[in-house]
């Protein structure tokens, strides 16, 4: 009795001999504590956690994790799942899920001009950056308006009921008499086998697959930076999350060989880890950042080990990654189409067809040397100067632009940066002996200050032919990572042969097929360019300088076909003049590649004329103002190509012949 009265707050009497009415006694109700967790102590900061987020996570992520908990609860902590799970659970609650940056309100002007402050040149790039800028926010701007109107319709739909007075049906009720008769109708149909989905039902279904509208996923494609190292890709990217007001991530998938280490290892494996999708946004914190693809040609294909970029065709699909599906999270789907996916590589050629599908491939050229020039005053020497404990160094234009020519050759500015930075750290040597008590320091660097540090110069600076002489002429070449330059090509007669061709120079077998290509077209056409029999017991020798470089391609068969033509006519070709291009056997001039490097490399040899083939000149529209002044001409075929260099006085009869059925 006395237990049943203190459980309901009554304290008993005192006294037996008073009254029963004045024994019993109210006291206040004492606070009744909840019940505690059934979680052990280690676990239960992961459930306040839980108890915390519980907004913020989805709904898989929700149930894995209250049945993860529940488990745990029931393993002894020694036992080796107990930590398993534990971290399990401890990269659910890590995760952002939901949590997103709002980012700002876009600006093309201003994202205009921090691209022109943070990169020289690359103006094709950078429009293609603004574009891409420009539809998102648009595209952005557009669900956000409809987001406001369906909120603004569900608000006057909720006000009207409210308005009109209409009771819910939760709180309207009728009494109404029975009636045997319904009820057993009622009975019979409950019990009734469900009927077959009709189609509309299928269709419903199918269409609820796709992602819900309560987040704006940006559908865009993927951009593919492609250039040579040191042009700036990396910094294009981040320029992008700062124009987005977005977190930046970098990636980098160079020597990934493990497809585990995109989709994350199963969690049986011990040191099992989610993939680096997963790892990333746990890094940021949240669910739409901008994640850079670092060098994804040089992401590993097919092996024992899975294929990493059959991997990547998940993540990188907008139609797919909504429920992108980590082996380590099981079955649970993290969303990725809120994140901004944005790729860089060096060639194309490695890359699998299916990927490179998803991609939008930009190209990011080599900078020309006006380019380095500004690059180096505005970016590397301040900054050298500030790494090396500098107040100031000073340059002229004419100091940089030796450092350009004579110790580097490069498509970017890495190594540009690199006999940079040796400037400054004698420089330093210099202001720290001042400041010893020694000579004077002088931060003006001068040309004749550049061998004593540099050393002597590493390249010479390529410069045309000066004499002129038959079967001599400079064609162009591609010399890889965005550089290009002139190419001499050399020919003369070995008497006493009979009439074969020698080459030399370290010739590929593409280019060999040029040189064979020429000579035949020029024996064919012998007649006609007034030579008879013109190999009689000789030989043609055929000789392109700087014998240790490989050589191969077909763009040289211009420039071979016209030295051979200078040789046996004995003409000479100008030195002011370079040629680039593919023959035919039937004298057709067809396209070739790395226009605007070779192009750039003329200029710097000092050529006044190139003469292009014509399905080219879409390619040089991009070309700097720098190069503007050459003369640039476009040429279809041999015979063209043969009156532009010596007009029609070349052919025997002083004009082109028709064109022959065979030759």
């Amino acid at each position: 009795m006395l237990d049943l009265l203190s459980s309901r707050g009554i304290a008993p009497p005192e006294e037996t001999s008073a009254p029963a009415s004045k024994q019993l006694q109210r006291r206040p109700a004492q606070h009744i504590a909840p019940p505690k967790s059934q979680l052990p102590e280690d676990l239960r900061p992961l459930e306040a956690l839980a108890q915390k987020r519980k907004d913020e996570l989805s709904a898989a992520a929700s149930e894995a994790l209250n049945r993860e908990l529940t488990r745990l609860a029931k393993i002894p902590a020694q036992a080796a799942e107990y930590s398993v799970g534990k971290t399990y659970c401890e990269w659910l609650l890590a995760l952002p899920w939901h949590r997103v940056t709002e980012g700002k309100r876009l600006e093309l002007d201003t994202a205009r001009k921090m691209l022109d402050e943070d990169h020289e040149g690359l103006q094709e790039v950078k429009r293609r950056v603004i574009e891409y800028l420009a539809v998102y926010r648009l595209k952005r701007d557009l669900w956000e308006e409809k987001q406001a109107r369906e909120q603004k319709k569900r608000d006057e739909d909720t006000s009207g009921q409210l308005a009109s007075g209409a009771q819910t049906p939760s709180t309207s009720k009728e009494i109404v008499p029975y009636d045997p008769e319904k009820a057993a109708k009622a009975v019979a149909a409950k019990t009734k086998p469900a009927a077959e989905p009709t189609a509309p039902a299928e269709l419903k279904f199918m269409v609820e697959d796709t992602p819900p509208d309560n987040v704006f996923r940006d559908k865009a494609p993927i951009l593919l930076l492609v250039g040579p190292p040191g042009v700036g890709k990396t910094s294009i990217a981040r320029s992008i999350a700062q124009s987005l007001g977005r977190k930046f991530h970098r990636i980098s998938l160079g020597g990934v060989r493990d497809e585990a280490e995109i989709r994350g290892h199963r969690r049986t494996y011990v040191g099992a880890l989610p993939g680096l999708f997963v790892q990333g946004l746990r890094k940021v914190g949240v669910a739409n950042p901008v994640i850079l693809l670092d060098e994804l040609d040089k992401v590993g294909h097919s092996s024992y080990h899975g294929d990493p970029s059959a991997a990547l065709l998940e993540t990188l699909d907008p139609a797919q990654n909504w429920t992108f599906h980590d082996h380590y999270l099981g079955d649970v789907p993290i969303d990725l189409s809120q994140v901004t996916f944005i790729a860089t590589a060096n060639s194309l050629d490695t890359i699998s067809p299916p990927l490179l599908d998803r991609c939008e491939v930009i190209e990011c050229p080599g900078y020309v040397t006006d380019e380095k020039l500004a690059i180096a005053r505005r970016f590397l020497l301040p900054k050298q100067t500030k790494e090396n404990g500098l107040e100031e160094v000073r340059a002229a234009d004419e100091v940089l632009e030796r450092v350009v020519s004579d110790y580097t050759r490069e498509a970017g500015v890495r190594t540009l940066e690199r006999e940079i930075a040796k400037l400054c750290r004698a420089k330093a040597v210099q202001f720290s002996n001042s400041r010893d008590g020694g000579d004077k320091y002088d931060p003006e660097v001068k040309l004749e200050d550049l061998e004593g540090i540099l050393g002597m110069a590493k390249y010479e600076a390529e410069v045309r032919e000066a004499s002129v002489r038959p079967g001599v002429v400079t064609g162009l070449a591609y010399r890889g990572s965005g550089n290009g330059g002139i190419l001499i090509v050399e020919s003369t007669l070995v008497p006493g042969g009979k009439g074969r061709l020698h080459l030399t120079g370290q010739l590929g077998d593409v280019i060999r097929e040029s040189a064979e290509l020429a000579l035949a077209w020029v024996r064919a056409h012998a007649p006609s360019l007034g030579l008879e029999d013109p190999l009689k017991d000789v030989d043609i020798h055929l000789h392109l300088p700087s014998g240790a470089v490989k050589k191969d391609g077909p763009s040289a068969g211009v420039a071979m076909i016209l030295a051979f033509v200078s040789l046996l006519t004995g003409r000479t070709v100008p030195p002011t003049m370079a040629f680039t291009g593919e023959i035919t056997l039937r004298g057709a001039v067809t396209a070739v590649g790395g226009i605007r490097e070779k192009v750039l490399g003329a200029h710097r040899a000092g050529i006044t004329h190139v003469v292009l083939p014509g399905q080219n000149e879409k390619d040089t529209h991009e070309l700097p103002p720098s190069v503007q002044k050459m003369r640039l001409t476009y040429v279809r075929s041999v015979e063209g190509l043969l009156e532009e260099v010596w007009g029609q006085e070349v052919w025997a009869g002083g004009q082109r012949p028709p064109a022959q059925a065979r030759l």
